[in-house]
Order: structure tokens, then sequence, then C-alpha cells
């Protein structure tokens, strides 16, 4: 988006915007937002981690910055980037954790993550209790 540029964003009474494409241009930016390393790092386990609390309002304001909306739809905006960063982290596993080596994917840094956030990444995708937490939302998917 130019920079000065802000879009105006209304709510109904259920807190959904009430314009198509100002809700699409923010889902958007939100997306954006959530893949920025420096914004939203990837190297916490969970979007609950106390430590993401900064990068959360760093966020936040990053969002504001570009969109005026209604105070009341902050946690909403949260959520939506919690669930856009955790899409981030499922994509890149899907795409890049196969069979090779943990050193062979710690090389392989995708494009636009951080190296030493991507080997933080690739650690904790190795660590048993991740591997079983893995195994059991695929089972709980195949149900």
């Amino acid at each position: 988006m130019p920079p000065g540029t802000r879009v105006h964003i209304e709510v109904n009474e259920n807190n959904v915007p009430r314009n198509i494409s100002e809700s699409v241009i923010l889902g958007s930016y939100l997306g954006v937002i959530a893949r920025d390393h420096v914004l939203a790092p990837l190297s916490f386990p969970d979007w609950r981690n106390k430590g993401l609390e900064p990068f959360k309002k760093k966020m936040l304001a990053e969002v504001e910055s570009k969109f005026a909306f209604p105070g009341h739809i902050h946690h909403l905006i949260l959520q939506s980037l919690g669930v856009q960063w955790r899409n981030h982290k499922t994509n890149l596993k899907a795409e890049h954790w196969d069979c090779r080596p943990i050193e062979k994917i710690m090389e392989s840094i995708p494009s636009g993550v951080d190296a030493t956030q991507w080997c933080h990444l690739v650690t904790q995708w190795s660590q048993p209790k991740d591997k079983e937490r893995a195994i059991i939302n695929a089972t709980n998917a195949k149900k």
C-alpha cells in the first residue's frame, strides 16, 4: 500500500467488515504481516507464548498505520494474525519438512524466512514432543 494510505474499515453488529473489497485488502495485509520475519518471528512454538506479546503490539500498530477500524475489534485482528501466522508455519512445514536429514532441511532456507528462525523452527519440528503432536494432529485430521 502506498505510504500515507489508510483504509477505513466499518463493521456491522457482528464485527464483520461491511465492505467486501476492504475486507479482502485487510485480510491480505494481515497475511503479509504474519509472514514478516521481523514483525512475526517463527521461533516461538505457539501464538499464545508470552514472548510474542511485544511483537503482537508491533503487528497491531503496523495494521493500524494502514487501516482505521473500531478499537473493539483489536482482538479479532490479533486472532486473524494468529491464524495467518500459524498457517504460514504449517505451509512451511508441508513444503519443506521431508525425509532429508535435519541438516539438509536447515540448509535449504525458504525465501523470506530468516535463517536463524528457520533453524530454530526445524529444530523444534525435530523434537520428539513436536513429532508426537504431529502424529496426533494427522490422526485427528483423518477422522
